[in-house]
C-alpha cells in the first residue's frame, strides 16, 4: 500500500512540474512577442528616418499603398514580413501613411490577440515616438505610459497608432 501510495504521489509530483514547465514556456512566449514587437517598431522607425526624414518630398511615399516596394527596400524586418503584407507579433496587419505634411509617419498596429498585459508592456517599452496612441489614450515623450496608465489604456482597447518624424 505505501509502495502504491509512493508511486502515486510521484506521479501527481510529476504533473505538477510539467505544469509550471508549460506556464513556464507560455509565459516567455507572451513576453517574447513584447520584446520582438518593441524592436521590431524601433527597428521600423530607425529605417523610415534613415530612407526618408531627409528627403524632399518627407514621407509622402512611407505608406501602406507602397507596400511592396518597401518591404523590398529592406525596410521592415524579416518577421513583419507574412505573404507580402505588413503584420505585428499577431498576426495583425499593420497600417501606416504619411501625416503633418508628409513630416511624420503614424504607424497603426495591434488589436486580436493581444492580453492587457501584452499591450501594457508594448506601451511602457516603446520609446522614439512623437506621439502614442493606445486604445484611444494619447500619450506623449513628455507624458509616457507608466504600468498604471499602460493599463488603464489598454483596459480600452489593445491598439496602437504611433507617430514619429
Amino acid at each position: 500500500m505505501d509502495r502504491v501510495l509512493g508511486v502515486v504521489g510521484a506521479g501527481i509530483l510529476v504533473l505538477l512540474a510539467l505544469v509550471a514547465v508549460v506556464l513556464s514556456i507560455e509565459k516567455g512566449f507572451h513576453t517574447h512577442k513584447v520584446e520582438q514587437t518593441v524592436q521590431d517598431i524601433s527597428q521600423v522607425i530607425t529605417n523610415a528616418r534613415q530612407g526618408f526624414g531627409q528627403s524632399a518630398n518627407g514621407y509622402a511615399n512611407y505608406a501602406s499603398a507602397n507596400t511592396s516596394s518597401l518591404i523590398s527596400a529592406g525596410d521592415f524586418p524579416d518577421d513583419m514580413v507574412r505573404g507580402g503584407a505588413i503584420v505585428d507579433a499577431w498576426g495583425n496587419s499593420v497600417t501606416f501613411g504619411p501625416t503633418q505634411n508628409n513630416s511624420e509617419v503614424t504607424l497603426n498596429f495591434g488589436g486580436a490577440g493581444l492580453t492587457s498585459d501584452q499591450c501594457s508592456g508594448v506601451a511602457t517599452k516603446l520609446s522614439g515616438y512623437i506621439s502614442l496612441v493606445v486604445g484611444g489614450t494619447a500619450f506623449t515623450p513628455a507624458n509616457p505610459p507608466d504600468d498604471a496608465t499602460a493599463a488603464q489604456a489598454c483596459a480600452g482597447g489593445t491598439t496602437f497608432a504611433v507617430t514619429f518624424q
